[in-house]
């Protein structure tokens, strides 16, 4: 996305954060009022839906919450929020996100029970609840534009969805849900996605970048593997951006429409295991 940076030299400008040689200084500053001379090799990055990182609320850190970022927000305007969890230095870093659409909520008691499990010693967890908060209000896939957002991703985005309830969005990104995931990935460089979808019931393994991942994660939540093609080609998807773009495995997980306190407890331990399994990528 951007031209490479000498490593803890970042400069970001508008409702956000500077890090400059590795020290930090948070707050809301209007983009139009930003002025600042860099030093050298510092990065500029322009926008209006920058994350802004901060210590974790007492409430946070009693829950073992190391570091709270609202990574953008939504249409309507709500925090986007990623908890992290484990050890900020890891080189083994996992993100997980919650739910992405509005009337899916499965994965979000999930996404919770993880938080209480912790991350494995000597990880970094990222945790993202909803990364669709506009769509979990009106209970429904879209986004509150009436965009889907797993079609609004960059990758293979055609103009045309097969329907209605999968519109795409005007173009590639156009959303700030979209561009708000885009920008905290590429930030946090995981080693392992996963993206909790509901009703599909089973892990997907279209296209898939790691066979490994997927069949472990699969047997341990007790869920089939299937190929998910979207009726012939998933377009714009958060997993098929990742994957390609990116070093790190995305996987897709369809949760079964019954979500009850035994499965959610299993799917978590499940999730956990798949931040320490390290992946063979194109296996």
């Amino acid at each position: 996305m951007t031209t490479p940076t000498p490593p803890r030299t970042l400069l970001r400008i508008g409702v956000g954060f500077v890090v400059t040689g590795g020290l930090l200084a948070s707050g809301a500053v209007p983009a139009s009022a930003a002025v600042a001379i860099p030093a050298a090799g510092a990065q500029f990055i322009l926008t209006n839906m920058m994350p802004v990182s901060g210590p974790p609320t007492p409430a946070e850190r009693s829950a073992g919450v190391v570091a709270a970022r609202t990574i953008g927000y939504s249409v309507q305007g709500r925090k986007i929020v990623a908890r992290l969890y484990g050890s900020p230095d890891a080189t083994r870093v996992s993100v997980m996100i919650g739910s992405m659409h509005g009337n899916e909520p499965g994965g979000v008691p999930v996404a919770k029970r993880l938080e209480k499990l912790g991350a494995p010693s000597g990880t970094a967890m990222w945790v993202i609840r909803n990364l669709n908060p506009d769509g979990a209000r009106s209970n429904t896939r879209q986004n509150a534009n009436k965009v889907d957002l797993n079609r609004n991703g960059t990758y293979l985005w055609q103009a045309k969805g097969i329907s209605r309830e999968y519109y795409p969005g005007p173009s590639p990104a156009s959303e700030p849900e979209t561009k708000a995931y885009i920008s905290f990935l590429e930030s946090v460089k995981p080693d392992v996605v996963l993206i909790y979808h509901q009703h599909g019931n089973g892990v997907d393994s279209y296209r898939q970048k790691n066979a490994g991942l997927t069949q472990g994660l699969a047997a341990r939540m007790k869920l089939p593997v299937k190929s998910f093609d979207c009726l012939g080609e998933c377009r714009g998807t958060l997993a098929g951006w990742f994957n390609t773009s990116q070093a790190g495995a995305a996987l897709t997980v369809e949760l079964p429409a019954k979500v009850t306190t035994k499965r959610v407890k299993r799917w978590a331990k499940a999730a956990r295991w798949s931040i320490g399994y390290v992946p063979d990528v194109n296996r």
